[in-house]
């Protein structure tokens, strides 16, 4: 009887340990100058490395001349820090529906009567300006299908088209910034993911909008809206406060295009209303937009090279590029600057490395992960077989919600194994891999890891965690999360892991608009989340063994979805 209680005193006690407890090496002198390096203000670059992303070379969108540029400027400042390898890779397909490049030069919106006022906006991308400076009279179309537009034949040209009902704008009751509750981050460590909160990505969506101006059967109301001589098209978003959301396509031929314009709330709202009482309103606009064939595309990488286990490999990631209605700070300079901030206490903090540290910088990630996509089918595994290129996605457009509701929150979702039903070809350095990390949530602090169902990494992240739970850094959850570029790895088998981030204000105010400038970033945010990242690879780089792998499923299908 008492060799049983004893038994039972042993497993409740070992019960009550952290999983994986005592078995990972943590070297805390290491962590500690780490720290000392990224979470000091006087210190920290982070912020700095922020302002020239956004300030200097905001915005970044795919194939925009700015985007080569800010590429510059990081490759020299890694060289700067002494890191290795630093270069601009390009994509192995360079194409990859980037025929063309896209740039917003001038913009220039006011009505001029029965009033004048000032309509600020942005063009959508890879629309065409207006070719100097036109005037016209403003219509409301809210019909959708050729049959009901037939009224309008012919008594379109020159106009701008209001292309939808005036939306009701909410009010902001709940709080807009936000940081993630402790019975948030319980459910979060939950196994099961409710089904409203993931969806699966799709790979050709832009800007997380739906599908422009197809109508049913395929019908394009905005090819008919330009066949009819319009000047152009406005759209608008709920969330109203001065707040829209861009995105655009990157197939849009300009030859048979339209400008198209989104605007606030507020000013189409206003334009809508007084056409309803029957005044007649006229607009000027000035819009200026650049295309350049064939741009450069590229990732930018750069690394710090191990010691006796150089030849393995520990990689940190964002996506570099952005949307061009602001400057792409939360989306997503906050996680390239926390990136690259990691890198440089790495190399200023002087700590040893076993294997080598790698950081890749993607482009076209709001394009499907085109960049990431790329970059590991070219190391690591290709599909056997590749799929016939798709045709180009339509155009897409800013997805509008109900009235009166309050903006849509964007989906994340998916697993690994899209798109490709025959399998991989895994090239040497797959075997070599040893685990990458994300960050793309925006600038709030890291709170956690989604394990992608990676059960056996669970007591591995939780002891390493263990030094960073002053930060706040507590939560592990099974669940995947989608929508950005861990999920390139987690394709073919890699582990790749996203970070789980507080909200702050990215769903409410600032992903994809016109309000994520460099003033919505927080510093000591930055600061934790460069400063757990470079943790985090340094612990996996100088772990005896890689991080474990979950099985890689069988080629059919498109992944879990969950």
């Amino acid at each position: 009887m008492k060799r049983t209680l004893m038994a039972l005193a042993v497993t409740a006690a070992a019960a009550a340990l952290p999983l994986g407890a005592a078995t990972e090496r943590i070297d805390y002198e290491s962590i500690t100058k780490i720290k000392q390096q990224g979470l000091n203000p006087q210190n920290s670059d982070v912020m700095e490395i922020a302002s020239w992303l956004t300030d200097v070379y905001g915005p970044r969108l795919t194939g925009s001349p700015n985007i080569k540029k800010a590429g510059d400027w990081t490759v020299a400042k890694m060289k700067e820090w002494g890191l290795q390898n630093v270069a601009l890779e390009p994509w192995t397909t360079r194409s990859n529906f980037f025929e063309r490049g896209w740039e917003n030069e001038k913009f220039y919106m006011a009505a001029v009567a029965p009033q004048a006022f000032p309509i600020p906006g942005t063009p959508t991308g890879w629309t065409p300006g207006t070719n100097g400076l036109v005037r016209g009279e403003v219509v409301l179309v809210k019909e959708t299908t050729q049959e009901d537009l037939q009224k309008y034949a012919g008594k379109l040209k020159g106009k701008w088209i209001l292309t939808q009902a005036p939306p009701d704008v909410a009010a902001f009751w709940s709080p807009l910034a936000t940081r993630t509750t402790p019975e948030e981050l319980s459910r979060l460590e939950l196994g099961a993911n409710p089904g409203p909160e993931f969806g699966v990505a799709n790979p050709n969506a832009e800007g997380r909008g739906g599908r422009g101006g197809f109508g049913q059967g395929g019908f394009n109301r905005n090819d008919w809206f330009r066949s009819e001589g319009a000047a152009g098209l406005l759209s608008t978003s709920a969330r109203g406060h001065g707040v829209y959301t861009i995105g655009g396509n990157r197939a849009t031929d300009p030859a048979n295009a339209i400008p198209q314009v989104v605007i606030p709330a507020e000013q189409y709202n206003r334009m809508a209303r007084m056409l309803a009482k029957d005044q007649a309103v006229t607009i000027e606009a000035d819009i200026k937009n650049t295309f350049t064939n064939d741009p450069p595309m590229f990732n930018v990488v750069g690394e710090i090279p191990g010691t006796d286990k150089a030849d393995e490999l520990v990689m940190l990631g964002a996506h570099f590029d952005s949307w061009h209605a602001s400057t792409g700070a939360t989306d997503n300079a906050a996680g390239s600057a926390a990136m690259l901030e990691a890198m440089r206490i790495l190399k200023q903090s002087g700590v040893k490395l076993r294997r080598t540290v790698r950081i890749g910088l993607w482009t076209g990630e709001e394009q499907g992960l085109i960049g990431s996509r790329d970059y590991v089918a070219q190391h690591f595994a290709q599909c056997s077989a590749p799929p016939a290129t798709a045709a180009a996605p339509a155009p897409a457009a800013e997805a509008q919600p109900q009235r009166g509701a309050p903006p849509a929150q964007p989906q994340r979702g998916g697993g690994f194994g899209r798109g490709c039903t025959a399998g991989y070809t895994f090239k040497p350095e797959h075997a070599k891999f040893a685990g990458y990390f994300n960050i793309d949530n925006g600038t709030g602090a890291i709170r956690g890891v989604y394990l992608q169902q990676n059960d056996a990494v669970a007591p591995i992240f939780r002891e390493w965690m263990e030094p960073f739970r002053s930060l706040g850094m507590t939560t592990l959850t099974i669940r995947n999360t989608g929508g950005t570029d861990h999920q390139s790895f987690d394709a073919v088998g890699l582990p790749g892991f996203q970070f789980i981030q507080d909200e702050v204000e990215y769903d409410s105010m600032t992903h994809h608009t016109n309000l994520d400038a460099f003033d919505r970033l927080q510093p000591n945010d930055m600061m934790k989340n460069a400063t757990i990242a470079a943790s985090f690879a340094f612990l996996a780089a100088n772990r005896d063994e890689k991080l474990p792998r979950k099985p890689m499923p069988a080629p059919a299908g498109r992944g879990t979805g969950q």
